[in-house]
């Protein structure tokens, strides 16, 4: 009966063994992971964007994220983040001028709908938010950075990146308020 119990109690060592062994390893590969995608580099101007798919807040379809054949703007925001709702009603008022000198805006993010709803209620931004797969989401914005942006010509070749606010993101503010009054005046 003794051999029994200790037969039982090694058994049972074992198995916990093995156990928190797999859950260590599994710890292991997951911190590597992340070390790995937090050293990935990215996007920098001269570097082909990687084609993805996306989908936009009501949209069941997956389709590519940038537009062919359009310069396009990709705008990395966070609702968690104060400094992107901030930033809300500039980018809100730079649509209309975007467009007017051709350059597709796009909102990319991973958060659900429903959360890009509530964040970008209010505003027209919630028309040009896209959903990306994480694995796509991190081709682009590695780092999880945010408010940041990549400005891609026409060819899908990264022209300049950073964050929001910085020299490159005023360079584009005042073309694109330089294009709205050319508009004005020509009509």
């Amino acid at each position: 009966m003794e051999r029994q119990i200790l037969l039982i109690v090694l058994a049972i060592l074992a198995l916990g063994l093995a156990f928190n062994l797999h859950l260590s390893l599994a710890v292991m590969r997951r911190l590597r992971q992340e070390r790995d995608s937090a050293s990935a580099a990215a996007p920098r101007p001269g570097d082909a964007v990687a084609p993805v798919a996306a989908r936009g807040l009501d949209a069941r379809a997956w389709a590519p994220l940038l537009p062919v054949g359009q310069a396009c703007a990709l705008l990395f925001l966070s609702s968690k983040c104060p400094k992107c709702t901030s930033h809300l009603p500039e980018l809100a008022a730079m649509l209309d001028e975007a467009a007017a000198a051709g350059l597709a805006l796009r909102i990319a993010s991973i958060e659900p709908a429903f959360r890009l709803r509530r964040f970008l209620a209010g505003t027209p931004l919630a028309a040009i938010a896209r959903r990306l797969r994480l694995r796509d989401y991190r081709l682009l914005n590695p780092q999880f950075t945010a408010p940041a942006y990549l400005f891609v010509d026409h060819d899908g070749t990264v022209q300049a990146a950073g964050l929001v606010g910085d020299a490159d993101w005023q360079g584009l503010r005042e073309q694109l308020s330089g294009v709205a009054v050319v508009e004005v005046e020509a009509a």
